[in-house]
């Protein structure tokens, strides 16, 4: 009886520790999950909206020919990670853009969203032209979680007829 109690006592000690051990390491996995990123992720407030709506992008699409609204000109994409920034001049604040998707992806290789951007305010006049914003828009809520970093991104300018196009190495084209 005195050899069973000391050989449960051992297994029940080995049993506690390696589950400790997990504790731990799953605690200092969680700690770390950051890291090599010194940007913290954009919080919900901080990113431009991002609609899926095939009648509204059609819409969007319709309307920059007519170059209605308030003007603006996309001046770079770029994408780390799951967020795609797209520098803008004019327009009235980052506030007041919305990025719309028409619900498709085009999956020849390279896959192939399509956004257009939108500009949105109640006031039509009185927004400075020079005035540079940058927008955050999560992919996550396009493409889902996952690497996506083979996927092309062409968004449209929805104020005038601008296409830019945001290719998988990074490169931008403009058109």
């Amino acid at each position: 009886m005195k050899k069973t109690f000391i050989f449960s006592s051992i297994l029940n000690y080995r049993k506690t520790t390696t589950l400790l051990s997990f504790v731990l390491l799953m605690a200092l996995g969680a700690c770390n999950q950051n890291s090599g990123n010194d940007e913290p992720a954009p919080s919900g407030k901080d990113l431009t909206a991002l609609v899926k709506s095939p009648e509204e992008y059609n819409r969007a699409m319709n309307a920059r020919t007519k170059a209605q609204g308030i003007p603006f000109t996309i001046e770079n994409v770029s994408r780390e990670g799951n967020i795609l920034t797209v520098k803008v001049k004019g327009g009235c604040s980052p506030e007041s853009f919305k990025a719309v998707w028409n619900g498709m992806e085009i999956m020849l290789y390279p896959p192939t969203i399509h956004l257009a951007l939108l500009h949105e305010t109640a006031e039509v006049f009185g927004c400075p032209v020079d005035m540079e914003h940058t927008l955050k828009i999560d992919i996550t809520k396009v493409v889902g979680e996952g690497d996506h970093s083979n996927t092309t991104f062409v968004v449209y300018n929805g104020s005038k007829v601008q296409d830019t196009t945001l290719n998988p190495d990074g490169s931008v084209s403009n058109k």
